[in-house]
């Protein structure tokens, strides 16, 4: 009997590559504090729900579907360290595209070397193995691995000129969960892909019984989750509405307004992607006016529509933020791939291996500035930072002024995940009237003089930049 899932034919060329290229994923994964806004955000949800809140949140700033909340809860139910499992569904979903990746160029026929520079392509660089993407416990790696998903599924469809039971029911797969991983923004990337689609050889089957079939159940089983959050939680429909799909039309987020060259802007400001979007514009101007191949040609100007169509839709709405760039990075990681190995043909064996230790020297290059990038961003990671690291007793408090019960985020996972892991309860104080003398503070820096203004105080131990834990005389 034939298997539903297709047959993983990898060489061990394929399978080293893929092991080598997820280490950035993974390399120190754990040593960064939980950053402040939406990784704790998250954080928080999923902390709730691995020990026993509902796995349905019903939180007024978390109108996000849940899949990778549930995620990182399981993960937080199975490993004792907290940032590492928050962490992890994100670092997965990087194997999840490097996998999905080398079967998709394996079964079209590139070569070895394509497949190898296109995986280095795509972790190399600042591009999608960063903050708010791979390196933390946010949605969208997750999100962009089912994106990359569904894409390549109908990919495979157009360069075959066929499709099969097989393809409809990955591709809605697929589908249903990049929705459930971060709502509408799954489902950006059918805008371009339609294109791509219409321009194929299976436009009919746009229009068959089967996908219609496929498209409507796929609805039906998305809508399903706001129906029972509504019934939990009457009114988050609306707050949805107004926060995840009016942001196209409208200006939600004042304070998050860019101009429409943002993105193409941050490749090089941020250098989130430089020198490497260089390259790409290179390889997509040879591969519009010289490349010859025309069955090389066809399937890369397929990614070209893929990645450029997706950059040029969320430059429209005035709400940008510079992750929401992450599903073009596998395609533009296939480019690089494909037309690099192209260019260098005729290039004597020998030198061939020449970029094979660039590559090496790359991913190298990318580890070091990992181990460069793993202290708090924020001065509101202070306080968590500080209390992850230091030894908590029972007379051990946490002296943090805040303006709005969100800037805590951070320092509540922490407060909350001692109290599941330990028992011990960390009193969180506002107020120097809050404090006697006995008590163990964690201060930061530059709140130390508010203290320091109405007692006397003993240093117990020092985090540099960042703060102190004093007792109070």
């Amino acid at each position: 009997m034939r298997s539903i899932f297709p047959k993983l034919d990898f060489t061990w060329w394929d399978l080293i590559t893929i092991l080598i290229c997820s280490i950035p994923a993974f390399y120190l994964l754990g040593t960064a504090a939980i950053y402040i806004w939406d990784e704790a955000v998250y954080a928080n949800a999923s902390l709730y729900m691995s020990n026993g809140a509902s796995w349905i949140p019903v939180e007024a700033y978390n109108t996000k579907p849940p899949l990778v909340l549930w995620l990182q809860a399981i993960c937080l139910m199975i490993f004792p360290w907290p940032e590492l499992a928050v962490r992890l569904p994100s670092a997965l979903a990087v194997v999840g595209i490097l996998i999905i990746m080398t079967f998709g160029l394996k079964r079209w026929g590139f070569n070895q070397w394509s497949r190898i520079l296109a995986m280095v392509a795509f972790v190399a660089n600042e591009g999608f193995i960063r903050h708010h993407i791979a390196r933390t416990g946010d949605l969208d790696a997750v999100m962009s691995m089912f994106v990359f998903g569904y894409c390549m599924v109908a990919l495979d469809a157009f360069y075959f000129k066929r499709w099969t039971n097989r393809h409809t029911l990955f591709f809605f797969i697929m589908l249903v969960l990049a929705f459930y991983s971060k709502s509408v923004g799954g489902w950006m990337m059918l805008a371009p892909l339609g294109l791509v689609w219409l321009l194929s050889p299976l436009r009919q089957i746009l229009i068959s019984k089967k996908f219609l079939l496929g498209a409507f159940g796929s609805l039906l089983i998305c809508l399903m989750y706001y129906v029972i959050r509504e019934g939990m939680s009457p009114g988050l429909m609306k707050l949805t509405w107004q926060s995840e799909y009016l942001r196209m039309f409208k200006n939600v987020m004042p304070w998050h307004e860019q101009p429409f060259s943002f993105y193409l802007k941050n490749f090089v400001i941020l250098k989130t992607y430089t020198p490497w979007i260089f390259v790409v514009g290179i390889f997509i101007v040879y591969t519009l006016f010289f490349l010859k191949d025309k069955l090389m040609k066809e399937q890369v100007m397929r990614w070209i529509i893929l990645s450029l169509g997706y950059l040029l839709l969320i430059s429209f709405p005035a709400v940008k933020l510079e992750w929401y760039d992450a599903p073009v990075y596998p395609f533009f990681a296939m480019i690089i791939g494909l037309i690099g190995i192209h260019l260098q043909k005729s290039t004597q064996t020998f030198l061939r291996y020449a970029w094979v230790a660039a590559c090496i020297l790359l991913i190298w290059n990318k580890l070091n500035f990992i181990r460069k990038d793993i202290e708090p961003r924020h001065a509101l990671e202070y306080e968590g930072y500080m209390l992850r690291n230091s030894e908590v007793s029972d007379k051990t408090k946490v002296f943090m002024p805040v303006a709005t019960p969100e800037h805590r985020l951070q320092l509540d996972f922490y407060k909350k995940w001692m109290q599941y892991d330990t028992g011990e309860e960390i009193e969180v104080l506002s107020s120097v009237d809050e404090l006697f003398p006995g008590d163990h503070i964690i201060v930061r820096k530059e709140n130390l003089r508010l203290i320091g203004e109405h007692f006397s105080m003993d240093t117990i131990q020092s985090w540099r930049e960042f703060g102190y834990e004093i007792k109070i005389k």
